[in-house]
């Protein structure tokens, strides 16, 4: 039933399950990659396994002489995979399916601005796939990254070969949707080395996988007390307690990874949602950070125009949730869910049309 459209209170739920619309945090260290969500590419899957290998330049066109992050995401949002460079900008990402990648450089807050970089992966048979990154002059001059914060503590881990055998089947298994074989392939790398930051946290996402939210939260916070300063970790906490509606809790871990790290849109973007729905709710703050998740996330995150939307109707202000439909359709005309989207705009424009005409006297 159409709601009437002399009333200001549209409802527009989005329905769309927590994995789906945020796919949990992950990072790895090279060789292996992938991880991420599942093959949503248009491409017909095949089971290729293929390598991104690139190089990465500075805005001089010199190589680096420090190690810089690489991560690579998926066009449909998500994160397949993280390394760093090595001394002279070489990376590589391997055992990657056929999907469309972006192949993101942070920016380093010092000297250069995010740069990114699309790659189509595709082929029944494994390629190599080349790519080289150039790096922005960044403008202003404001130097507030530490090499704690360039350089992951998971990354710099050195860990025994038989561990990180190990972490490379559960990968492996994570990938083929078998989280349970990648749960046993993970405790074994932990055993072989009780502080593996990478197969800690990997483990905690197959637990989500397998909706066993106890053991999932139980793997993060171990991560943590491995070493506080692990982003990913935080990020992966604060998103399952997001799910459970425990936001102060989440909003505490979630601030936390934004000062470890910025980079991460779905940081940003859940903890736009904590601030949205805790009671009492802080409304400015989560604008800001959707804000932010839509401006590190692009277009892949177009969908949460949708929740800036449902924002500015609580606040009652119909032309900015307007604008945040458009905002959505405009960056993503063919999405599935754009006929119901158009239509609760149209209802809203006639809304806005109706408040700014004076009624006529009998």
């Amino acid at each position: 039933m159409r709601l009437p459209t002399r009333t200001w209170k549209l409802t527009f739920t989005i329905c769309m399950c927590w994995l789906a619309c945020s796919v949990i945090a992950s990072a790895q260290t090279a060789p292996p990659g992938g991880g991420g969500s599942p093959n949503t590419s248009t491409r017909t899957a095949t089971s290729a396994a293929h390598t991104i290998r690139g190089k990465v330049f500075l805005p001089s066109g010199a190589m680096p002489d420090q190690r810089i992050r690489v991560v690579l995401e998926l066009s449909t949002g998500g994160i397949a995979g993280e390394v760093f460079t090595d001394s002279v900008g070489n990376f590589e990402f391997r055992s990657m399916p056929s999907n469309s990648y972006r192949v993101v450089v942070p920016s380093d807050h010092q000297s250069f601005e995010t740069t990114t970089e699309i790659v189509e992966v595709y082929g029944n048979f494994s390629r190599t796939f080349l790519v080289q990154i150039y790096l922005k002059d960044k403008d202003n001059g404001i130097k507030t990254t530490t090499k704690d914060r360039l350089l992951s503590v998971a990354e710099m881990q050195e860990v025994p070969k038989l561990a990180k055998k190990s972490y490379e089947q559960g990968l492996k298994r994570a990938r083929d949707n078998k989280p349970e074989e990648a749960i046993k392939q993970f405790e074994e790398a932990i055993k072989a080395f009780p502080d593996y930051l990478l197969a800690i946290n990997k483990m905690g996402e197959q637990y989500v996988a397998l909706n066993r939210l106890e053991d999932a939260q139980a793997n993060f916070e171990r991560a943590i007390v491995v070493n506080g300063k692990y982003a990913l970790a935080r990020i992966n906490l604060g998103m399952l307690l997001v799910k459970q509606q425990r936001y102060p809790e989440a909003i505490e871990q979630l601030e936390a990874a934004n000062h470890l790290d910025e980079s991460y849109p779905m940081c940003h973007l859940h903890l736009g949602l904590a601030l949205m729905d805790k009671q009492p709710p802080e409304i400015d703050r989560a604008e800001r950070e959707l804000q932010r998740a839509v401006e590190a996330g692009g277009k892949d995150f177009s969908y949460v125009h949708l929740h800036l939307f449902n924002l500015n109707l609580r606040r009652k202000s119909l032309d900015k949730a307007a604008a945040q439909l458009e905002a959505y359709l405009k960056e993503s005309p063919e999405a599935p869910n754009a006929p119901q989207v158009r239509e609760k705009l149209g209802q809203l424009k006639k809304t806005l049309a109706q408040q700014t005409t004076p009624e006529k006297k009998p």
